[in-house]
């Protein structure tokens, strides 16, 4: 945190009741003022509020109808210009608008799609983007990941249910050649989470402002699973974020702090993902990119390219 003066010398003194919610209030030791925690400074609204106009917006409403939803539900005042305005100052972030109105034009219905799937006493929430899924697969020629990720509107496969084995506890060393970034998924991170509050949110609270405001995830929670010979085991996992970006398929785990995870672990975890995706659609290695990030880092490697030794299954 940063005082005004860019003082890095502060200090947490109470908060603030606004109309909005708590404000946490910060001195600074160097000019001996007091100010708040303003998440997003130019604004008169809070995150939750400009975030839920801009997610309603790209959900295929118009400002209008935007406006008097997100009015509706956080009882505020919100104007058209408002709305208007804050889709333009996010206009590098949200980059959904580029395909929009293509998407409309081919969908005139929800843009999503959301199953709940129950694994291991945990549940997943499932969902893809109808429009982005279509366009992006079509225009990268990745029909068979169209068919696998749109398969999962029945269910996921029973068996499913009783692998045991994780793709993140998988018995291997994958060593990566790792590319240090700082992209717009750090940005959507970033911009999302200022709405979070609650620690255990954070993940679907990323995943869901990316599959709505970016223009490549496609997907979020997809089920994988494959058969690994040289462990003699099933492995199964969940894909965080699913996209298309440069005609590859980008493999996404977000991780909060992702500079204190364990390189070979997370790794390893990735590198199941896109070797599972990659058997069951019947696309080769070489198009997928994975990475793992927060709203502070990313970073990237290409899973051809891994090295991978395993242990001993006992």
């Amino acid at each position: 945190m940063k005082c005004f003066c860019c003082n890095k010398n502060v200090v947490k003194k109470g908060k603030r009741k606004t109309r909005f919610g708590l404000r946490q209030l910060y001195y600074c030791k160097n000019c001996k003022k007091t100010f708040t925690d303003s998440k997003l400074p130019y604004k008169t609204y809070g995150p939750k509020v400009i975030g839920n106009a801009i997610s309603s917006y790209n959900l295929g409403n118009t400002i209008k109808e935007s406006v008097k939803l997100t009015n509706k539900r956080f009882k505020v005042k919100v104007s058209e210009s408002s709305v208007s305005d804050w889709l333009k100052k996010t206009r590098n972030i949200c980059t959904f608008h580029k395909i929009r109105r293509e998407a409309l034009k081919k969908y005139e219905e929800s843009f999503l799609f959301n199953k709940v799937f129950a694994h291991n006493d945990l549940s997943y929430n499932f969902r893809y983007h109808k429009a982005k899924l279509d366009m992006l697969c079509r225009e990268s020629g990745f029909s068979f990941l169209k068919k696998y990720v749109e398969k999962f509107k029945e269910g996921c496969p029973k068996f499913f249910k009783e692998i045991e084995n994780r793709c993140s506890q998988a018995k291997v060393r994958v060593r990566i050649k790792r590319k240090n970034k700082y992209n717009n998924a750090c940005r959507l991170a970033k911009f999302s989470l200022k709405s979070c509050k609650v620690n255990k949110k954070r993940h679907p609270t990323v995943e869901n402002f990316m599959l709505i405001n970016d223009s490549s995830t496609i997907a979020c929670e997809v089920p994988v699973w494959l058969w690994e010979k040289n462990l003699k085991m099933s492995i199964s996992g969940h894909i965080d974020i699913l996209q298309i970006r440069g005609n590859k398929i980008h493999i996404l785990d977000f991780k909060p702090n992702a500079f204190k995870e364990k390189e070979e672990k997370v790794a390893s975890q990735l590198f199941w993902y896109a070797s599972g995706l990659s058997f069951r659609t019947s696309i080769p290695l070489s198009n997928f990119v994975c990475a793992w990030f927060d709203e502070n880092n990313y970073y990237e490697f290409n899973p051809k390219e891994a090295k991978v030794s395993y242990y001993n299954k006992e």
